[in-house]
C-alpha cells in the first residue's frame, strides 16, 4: 500500500495536487488540533474519489506549535504503514510541521516531497530530482475539495457558431453605450408584461418605466440585433415597435444591460482556446453539506489555466474598490494565493491612472479598460493578462 503522508493547509491546492497526481492508495492528513470542522475532510475525499475510487483517506490532530509532538505523530503514521510503503509531502502546513516532519522523515528514511505549485512539478526535496509533473486539474477539483458545489449559470454558455454574431453585437453596444442603457431599459419594461416564455413582444415605441421616466428604444439598434439574428420580424413606426425574439436565450440577453460583456469576455477566452474549463456567469453553494442551496455572489467568468483557477469580474461601467474587494473574496476563497484575478471594466482607468487602478494592481489583480475591450487583439490582450499574471511577485505585495 502507497501512503502519502500531508500536513492540512489553509490553501487548497496545497491538499490536493500531490494526492492527485501521485495517487496513492492511502491519505494521511496531520492537521491542527485547533480545526473544528472535519468536513473539509469529507470534501477532500470526494475530490479524491472522482480520481480514485478505492482511495483512502485518515486524518489526526496535532498540536502544530510543537515540533517534538509533530515528529512524533509523523513518525506514528510511519511506523504504522511502514517506512518502505510512505512518502511524505512537506508542502502545506505550518513552517513548525515542516520541520517536524522532516526529522521524521529523515530518521525514517523515506521519500520527501515538495510540490512546485507554480512551476507544476513534484521534487524529491533531498536530491531536487523532479518526481513527477503534476496532474492537471479541473473546476470541479477544487469545487468538491473546497466542500461547495456548482449551482448552475445565470446565462447559458452561447454555442460556438454564435461566437461571431455575439462579438459583433456587443461591440456595436459598447460604441453606443447611452442608447443602449435606453434600449434595455425599453425591453425590461415590455418583457416585464409577458410570460418568461413568450417571444413575441408588442408595444408602444414611446412608453414610461416603472418609476414613471420615459423610455423609446433606439431604431438602429434593434435594426442591428435583427441584423445579427438575436430579434426577427421587427417592425418600427412613430407608434408601435413589434418583434419576436429568436429564443429565449436571446431574449434574456437583451434584457439584460451588462451581460453583453461577460459573454464578450467569455467568448474570448473560451474562442482562444488556451484555456480550460471557461465557465459563465457561475453561482457556487459555498456549503454543499448543510442541507441548504444558498447561492454566493455570481462569478462573471470562471476559467482554468494551467490548474490554477482565473477569476474575472466584469463591469460595464467605471470599477470601484467593492468591486476589487469582491473579486478578491472569491478567488481567495476557492483557489487561495495560487489563483487569479481579472477584472475587466468599460472605464479608462489604466489611461487616467486612477485610484482604483492603482489600487487594483496593490491588491495582485490584472485590469483591463475600454481601450483594451475595444482594441481589435481584445482576446489575445485577455491571455496575456492572464498568462503574464505573476504569482511569485505577489509573495511580496501588501495584499
Amino acid at each position: 500500500m502507497r501512503v502519502l503522508i500531508e500536513y492540512y493547509d489553509k490553501d487548497v491546492l496545497k491538499n490536493i495536487v500531490a494526492p492527485l497526481t501521485l495517487k496513492p492508495d492511502k491519505v494521511v492528513y496531520l492537521h491542527d488540533s485547533g480545526m473544528q470542522d472535519m468536513l473539509v475532510f469529507r470534501s477532500l475525499r470526494t475530490c479524491f474519489e472522482k480520481h480514485n475510487p478505492q482511495i483512502q483517506l485518515e486524518h489526526y490532530p496535532v498540536d502544530i506549535l510543537s515540533v517534538e509532538k509533530i515528529r512524533r505523530a509523523t513518525e506514528r503514521v510511519i511506523l504504522l504503514h511502514g517506512a518502505e510503503n510512505c512518502m511524505l509531502d512537506l508542502t502545506g502546513g505550518s513552517e513548525l510541521m515542516m520541520i517536524g516532519g522532516y526529522k521524521a522523515g529523515r530518521e525514517a528514511d523515506i521519500l520527501m516531497l515538495h510540490t512546485d505549485l507554480v512551476h507544476n512539478c513534484i521534487h524529491n526535496i533531498e536530491t531536487d530530482d523532479v518526481v513527477a509533473e503534476t496532474a492537471t486539474l479541473t473546476l470541479e477539483d477544487f469545487i468538491d475539495a473546497k466542500g461547495a458545489c456548482f449551482m448552475g449559470e445565470s446565462h447559458r454558455p452561447p454555442a460556438p457558431q454564435r461566437y461571431e454574431a455575439i462579438g459583433d453585437m456587443a461591440r456595436y453596444l459598447f460604441a453606443h453605450l447611452p442608447q443602449w442603457k435606453t434600449t434595455c431599459s425599453y425591453f425590461q419594461t415590455v418583457a416585464s408584461r409577458s410570460l418568461p416564455h413568450e417571444l413575441y413582444m408588442e408595444s408602444r415605441r414611446h412608453i414610461h418605466m416603472k418609476n414613471g421616466k420615459p423610455v423609446t428604444p433606439d431604431r438602429e439598434i434593434l435594426k442591428e440585433f435583427q441584423r445579427l439574428g438575436f430579434l426577427k420580424n421587427l417592425v418600427m413606426d412613430d407608434t408601435w415597435v413589434r418583434f419576436s425574439f429568436c429564443s429565449i436565450e436571446d431574449k434574456q440577453y437583451c434584457i439584460s444591460y451588462g451581460v453583453w460583456l461577460e459573454l464578450y469576455v467569455y467568448i474570448a477566452a473560451a474562442g482562444s482556446g488556451v484555456f480550460q474549463d471557461v465557465k459563465l456567469g457561475t453561482m457556487i453553494d459555498w456549503d454543499a453539506y448543510d442541507g441548504l442551496k444558498v447561492g454566493g455572489n455570481e462569478i462573471d467568468v470562471i476559467l482554468m489555466d494551467d490548474s490554477l483557477p482565473v477569476f474575472i469580474s466584469c463591469k460595464l461601467r467605471d470599477a470601484d474598490t467593492a468591486a476589487l474587494n469582491e473579486l478578491l473574496i472569491a478567488k481567495k476563497r476557492l483557489g487561495g494565493w495560487f489563483s487569479k484575478g481579472v477584472i475587466v471594466t468599460f472605464s479608462n482607468e489604466k489611461k487616467e491612472n486612477t485610484g482604483t487602478y492603482a489600487r487594483a494592481k496593490e491588491l495582485g489583480l490584472e485590469l483591463l479598460d475600454s481601450r483594451d475591450i475595444m482594441a481589435a487583439d481584445f482576446s489575445a490582450r485577455l491571455v496575456k493578462a492572464i498568462r503574464e499574471h505573476d504569482l511569485i511577485s505577489l509573495k511580496w505585495k501588501k495584499v
